[in-house]
C-alpha cells in the first residue's frame, strides 16, 4: 500500500463520524463537534509552521470544511424531519404520509406469540407535504420508520411489495429509538412506468426463487436465498439468534463480500475464456449492477457497489485505483448525499470491516507468518487474517446491539468462509435460470441449501460449546472495554518481539483466565449462588426464586412462566433447576402464563398458586392443585418465604379494576395481579408487583408493605404505576422484565424517572438478557444470558 492511498481517509472518516454523530444526536452537535474539530487541527498548523504536516493538515482540513458544507445542511433537513414526526408522536394526533416500502410486508417474528398478529415493514418517508392533524406540514428529509398494521389495514398492507409508495394514515409512536407507524389505513400507490415493469420483474425472480426452495426444510431454504439476494422469509427466530451469537448474522444481510462474489463469478470465466479487458470490466460492472437491482436498498451492498464502480472504472481505463481510497471516497459520498444510510449498523457494519481487511488484515498476515516461524504460508496467514480483523473491528458495535460476545465467532467464520461462496455463486445460477428453467432452478438451490445445512450445523455446534455467551457490559462501558481490548491485541502483536510487552500480554490472560475474574455461567451449569433469577423470555415475566444452600436441595420457586416454552426452557437449562416447588401464576394472560408447557417431567411443580379471579384456573398444569392465593396466604421452605400482599379477593381486584382509568386491558386480571413478598434468612427482601395498575398499587400501598431491597416493577415498566407505592418501597435494586424492541415502548420513561427519583438503579432484561442476583451480594446482579 502506498502512502497516497490513505490520503482521503482522514478526511472521509471525519466527515463519517460527524453523520453518525448528526444522525444520532442531531444536527446541532455535528456542527459543534465540526467546529471544534477544525479548531483543533488549525491550531496544529499554526503550531506546526509551514512544514509538509502543516500543508497535510491544512489539506485535510479543506477536505472536511468542503464536505461539511454539504453534510450540516442535509444534517439539518434531516433534524426538522424527525422533529416534526416526534412531535406528531408525543401529542398522538393522527399523521398522513407516503412511504416506500423497505421489504415485503411479512408477521412480527419477535415478541410474544399474542402480539405477532398483523404485518410491519421498515420503510422511508417521502420528502414533501404530510398531514400531522389537521395541520399540513412539510417533511425536508427522508428518515426510516417501522410501520405496522393489523385488521383491515394489514390486509391492504398485505397487497404491498418493497419499494411500493404508500399512502398510510395513522398514529406514531418512538420504541428503542425507532419510530413505529401504526397505520390505521394503507393505500398502495405502486410505482409505474419503466421503473415500474422493472421492480416487477425483480419481485417475479425472487418469487420464483422461493418456489424452487419451497421442497426444502424451512431454515436451509431461507439461508440459501438469504445468502443469495437477503430474502430470509421462513427462518426460524431459534435459527437466527443461534447465528447472531456465533457471529455469522451477516450471512443473511446480502453485503459487500456478495458483491465480491458477484463480480469472482463474472470476471474468473471471462478471464479463462480469453475476453479482452474492456468487454470484460463492461460485463461484470453490468452484473453487478443487476445484482444490486436485484437485493434493493441494501446499505452494506450501496456501500460496495459504490466502491466497486469506480475501481471498474479505473480498471476499464488501464489505471489501478486503490482500493482504500475508493473506500474513502464511497463513506464520504454516502455521508454527504443520504446520511440517515451512513449512519446505519448496515453501513456501519459494512464499511468497519471493509476498512480492517484492507489495512490489517496484510500486516497482521505477516506477523502470522513470522510468529509461526514460517510454518505458514502467506496465503494460509491472509485467509486467517481476514475475518479475524472484520470481527474485532465490528465487535464494539455488535456489543451495543447486544452485550455478548463469543470466543467461537472467529473460528465459524473461518470455517463456514469455504462454504458460503460456492453456496451463494449457485444460488445466483438458480436465481438467473430460474424464469427459463424452474427444475434446474430447484436442482442448484438444493446444492445451495446442502452449504447452508452445514453453516447451520456449524453455528448450532458453536453455540452449545462453553464461552459462545459470554456477557459483556453494556452501552458505552462494554464499547470502550472492547475496543480497550481490541488495541492491547495490537499493541501486543506489534510488540511480541519485546520481553516487557510477553510479559505483560501472559499477565493479563493469567488475570482474565482466573476463575474468580473469568467466570461464566454456561447452559447445562448452576451457579450456587444466585437467589433470583429474571429470565430473558421477551415481552413477558419469568422470575426464579431460590433459597440459599446447595443447588440439589435448594428450594425453587418460579413466579410466571412467559409467553412461550423455549425461551423458558432455554433459562432452566442455563441455570441448572431441574424442579420446582412452587409455580405462581400472577394473572390469567398470556405473557405470563403461554410458557407452562416449559414444565412437564421433573419440573412439573409440586403446588401451583393462582389469583382467585374464575378464569385464572384454566391456566393451571396438569397434576398438583391449584390455590387461588389471597392477601395473607404463605409459604415456606428451607429459609425461602412468601407472603401475598394483594389481592384480598377477586371482588377487590374487579373493583380496583372498575375504578382504572385507561387501563386499556378490558379485565379484571392485571389488576388480580398477586403481589409477593418474599425473604430470605439473611434479612434480603423482594417484592413482586405483577401486573398491578396504578388504582389497585395505590390500595397496596395503603395496607403499608413497607420498605423492600428487591423490587419486580409492574407491567414490564409501562407508564401507569403509583408514585406512593414506589416511594414507600424504596427499592435498592428493580428488575424490569421486558422484550427487546416491544411496540409498547416499555419500560417508559417516566417509570425510568420514578425509579431514579426514588434512588432505585434498575436492570432490565430487554438489554441486559437473563439476570441473577447473588446471594452474597443481591445488589450485584449477573448478566448471564441474551436478550430478547
Amino acid at each position: 500500500m502506498r502512502r497516497s492511498d490513505l490520503l482521503l481517509l482522514p478526511g472521509a472518516t471525519a466527515v463519517w463520524a460527524l453523520a453518525v454523530l448528526g444522525v444520532t444526536a442531531g444536527a446541532a452537535a455535528a456542527i459543534a463537534a465540526g467546529a471544534v474539530l477544525i479548531a483543533l487541527v488549525l491550531t496544529a498548523i499554526l503550531l506546526t509552521g509551514g512544514t509538509s504536516t502543516a500543508q497535510g493538515l491544512f489539506a485535510h482540513v479543506a477536505v472536511v470544511v468542503l464536505a461539511g458544507a454539504l453534510l450540516f445542511p442535509a444534517l439539518l433537513r434531516h433534524s426538522g424531519t424527525d422533529t416534526a414526526l416526534e412531535d406528531a408522536a408525543a401529542s398522538g394526533r393522527i399523521v398522513e404520509l407516503t412511504l416506500v416500502a423497505g421489504g415485503d410486508p411479512a408477521a412480527p417474528t419477535s415478541g410474544p406469540a399474542w402480539s405477532r398478529g398483523g404485518l410491519q415493514t421498515m420503510a422511508r418517508t417521502v420528502r414533501g407535504t404530510v398531514r400531522i392533524g389537521r395541520e399540513e406540514s412539510r417533511l425536508p428529509a427522508s428518515v426510516p420508520l417501522l410501520l405496522r398494521a393489523d385488521g383491515a389495514a394489514a390486509e391492504d398492507l398485505g397487497q404491498a411489495r418493497d419499494s411500493d409508495h404508500l399512502l398510510v394514515r395513522g398514529t406514531l409512536s418512538a420504541s428503542g429509538g425507532l419510530l413505529v407507524l401504526r397505520a390505521h389505513e394503507v393505500t398502495v400507490l405502486g410505482r409505474g412506468g419503466p421503473v415500474g415493469h422493472a421492480q416487477e420483474l425483480r419481485h417475479r425472480l425472487r418469487a420464483e426463487a422461493r418456489e424452487a426452495t419451497s421442497h426444502l426444510p424451512p431454515d436451509e431454504a431461507a439461508l440459501a436465498r438469504g445468502m443469495t439476494t437477503g430474502d430470509t422469509a421462513g427462518l426460524s427466530a431459534r435459527s437466527e439468534e443461534i447465528m447472531q451469537r456465533a457471529g455469522i448474522s451477516h450471512l443473511v444481510a446480502v453485503s459487500g463480500a456478495n458483491i465480491a462474489l458477484v463480480l469472482a463469478a463474472v470476471l474468473g470465466p471471462l478471464l479463462l475464456a480469453g475476453v479482452r479487458r474492456r468487454p470484460r470490466i463492461a460485463l461484470a460492472g453490468l452484473a453487478m449492477a443487476g445484482y444490486v437491482w436485484i437485493v434493493g436498498d441494501e446499505p452494506s451492498v450501496q456501500r460496495a457497489a459504490t466502491m466497486a464502480a469506480p475501481l471498474l472504472a479505473a480498471r476499464f481505463a488501464g489505471v489501478r485505483a486503490s482500493p482504500v481510497a475508493a473506500l474513502a471516497l464511497t463513506i464520504a459520498l454516502w455521508s454527504v448525499l443520504d446520511p440517515v444510510t451512513a449512519a446505519s449498523i448496515g453501513f456501519l457494519l459494512s464499511a468497519l470491516a471493509t476498512a480492517a481487511i484492507l489495512l490489517a488484515a496484510p500486516p497482521l498476515g505477516r506477523a502470522l507468518v513470522a510468529m509461526s516461524g514460517e510454518r505458514i504460508g502467506e496465503t494460509t496467514a491472509l485467509v486467517l487474517a481476514v475475518p479475524l480483523v472484520a470481527q474485532l473491528a465490528c465487535t464494539p458495535l455488535l456489543i451495543l446491539l447486544s452485550p455478548e460476545v463469543s470466543v467461537w465467532a472467529i473460528p465459524v467464520n473461518m470455517i463456514v468462509g469455504p462454504l458460503v461462496g460456492p453456496s451463494t455463486v449457485i444460488g445466483l445460477v438458480a436465481l438467473v435460470l430460474g424464469p427459463v428453467l424452474p427444475v434446474v432452478a430447484a436442482v442448484l438451490f438444493t446444492v445451495a441449501a446442502g452449504g447452508a445445512h452445514l453453516v447451520l450445523l456449524v453455528a448450532r455446534t458453536a453455540d452449545a460449546l462453553p464461552g459462545s455467551r459470554i456477557s459483556v457490559p453494556e452501552g458505552t462501558a462494554g464499547v470502550l472495554l472492547a475496543i480497550a481490548a481490541i488495541l492491547g491485541l495490537a499493541l501486543a502483536i506489534a510488540g511480541r518481539r519485546r520481553r516487557l510487552v510477553r510479559w505483560a500480554s501472559a499477565a493479563v490472560l493469567v488475570a482474565l483466565l482466573a476463575p474468580t475474574v473469568g467466570r461464566v455461567v454456561l447452559p447445562g451449569t448452576s451457579s450456587p449462588e444466585w437467589i433470583v433469577a429474571a429470565c430473558a423470555v421477551g415481552q413477558g415475566d419469568a422470575v426464579l426464586l431460590r433459597s440459599i444452600g446447595p443447588p440439589a436441595r435448594a428450594a425453587t420457586v418460579l413466579i410466571d412462566t412467559g409467553p412461550e416454552p423455549e425461551p423458558l426452557l432455554e433459562c432452566l437449562d442455563r441455570l441448572g433447576v431441574q424442579r420446582i416447588d412452587l409455580l405462581v401464576l400472577s394473572h390469567p394472560h398470556a405473557d405470563h402464563t403461554g410458557g407452562r408447557a416449559a414444565l412437564s417431567g421433573a419440573r412439573l411443580p409440586a403446588e401451583q398458586w393462582i389469583c382467585p379471579l374464575p378464569e385464572a384456573a384454566g391456566q393451571v398444569l396438569p397434576g398438583p392443585a391449584a390455590r387461588a392465593a389471597r392477601t395473607g396466604d404463605a409459604w415456606e421452605r428451607d429459609g425461602l418465604a412468601l407472603e401475598v400482599l394483594w389481592p384480598p379477593s377477586a371482588e377487590a381486584a374487579q373493583s380496583a379494576a372498575a375504578r382504572e382509568d385507561g387501563s386499556g386491558e378490558g379485565d379484571a386480571a392485571n389488576d388480580c395481579s398477586l403481589a409477593l413478598s418474599v425473604r430470605w434468612p439473611d434479612g434480603t427482601r423482594l417484592v413482586s408487583l405483577g401486573d398491578l395498575e396504578p388504582v389497585a398499587q395505590a390500595e397496596l400501598a395503603a395496607l403499608d408493605p413497607g420498605p423492600t431491597d428487591l423490587l419486580k416493577v409492574a407491567h414490564h415498566g409501562s407508564r401507569r404505576q403509583d408514585p406512593g407505592l414506589y416511594a414507600q418501597l424504596d427499592a435498592d435494586l428493580a428488575l424490569i422484565t421486558v422484550g427487546a424492541d416491544n411496540t409498547f415502548g416499555h419500560p417508559t420513561d417516566d417509570l425510568l424517572d420514578l425509579l431514579a427519583g426514588t434512588g432505585t438503579r434498575a436492570v432490565r432484561t430487554d438489554r441486559h438478557g437473563t439476570v441473577v442476583l447473588p446471594a452474597e451480594d443481591p445488589g450485584a446482579p449477573r448478566s448471564v444470558g441474551p436478550a430478547r
